[in-house]
């Protein structure tokens, strides 16, 4: 089972994943940070040579790239990334994807909301990108703005309003970064528990009617 973690700029995505996957090791998760595939891919690499093992979270880069002028004047980025993506998660299982379009294009996986408001976030980015917490507001709102824009017009979705596929919504602003992946790895854990159990019932009537 893929695990889909989504939420607005500065939410929590990219270190949850990270940690998540330290945490389901042993039961054999690793990430992605689509990001970074995104970045890939407007550098020009083709989809046979995206590095999927190694992929970095976004500390800033993007923020201060382009490429929304890029992906707004021109939609095949996106296109390609959730191509790749959608058949990325038809051939692979046990990966921790953030992603702000497979949980709505995907049918399948365990799809996860981190919330949290515009003042949390805006401080958090101000933290990591080491700018004024209004300045990072206002780039939080620009990109919000176009992420939005963008994702309604190629797939009719309002993102951070259109819940309804998700499995489990975290409100962040009131938890510490330690809460917030305990209530996450919980969720899943309970997820992943039913689900083998229900295998190994199925397993068990199998044999029984065999006998």
């Amino acid at each position: 089972m893929n695990i889909f973690v989504a939420g607005l700029s500065a939410s929590g995505k990219s270190y949850l994943i990270e940690n998540l996957s330290k945490r389901l090791k042993k039961q054999g998760y690793k990430y992605i940070h689509t990001s970074d595939l995104l970045r890939q891919l407007s550098q020009n690499k083709t989809e046979s040579k995206l590095n999927i093992k190694k992929t970095k979270k976004n500390l800033g880069w993007y923020e201060f790239s382009n490429l929304d002028k890029v992906r707004k004047n021109d939609d095949s980025l996106d296109k390609k990334l959730d191509k790749y993506l959608l058949d990325l998660v038809k051939r692979k299982d046990k990966i921790i994807f953030d992603s702000w379009t497979l949980p709505y294009l995907s049918k399948k996986g365990l799809k996860i909301w981190l919330h949290a408001g515009l003042e949390e976030r805006a401080k958090r980015l101000s933290l990591r990108d080491k700018v004024s917490v209004m300045e990072a507001k206002k780039i939080i709102e620009r990109k919000d703005k176009f992420a939005i824009d963008q994702f309604k017009k190629l797939y009719k979705y309002e993102l951070g309003k259109d819940l309804n596929v998700f499995d489990c919504v975290i409100d962040t602003d009131k938890l510490n970064i330690a809460e917030v992946c305990d209530s996450a790895y919980d969720f899943i854990i309970s997820k992943i528990n039913v689900k083998n159990n229900a295998k190994g019932k199925q397993a068990i009537r199998k044999i029984k009617r065999k006998s």
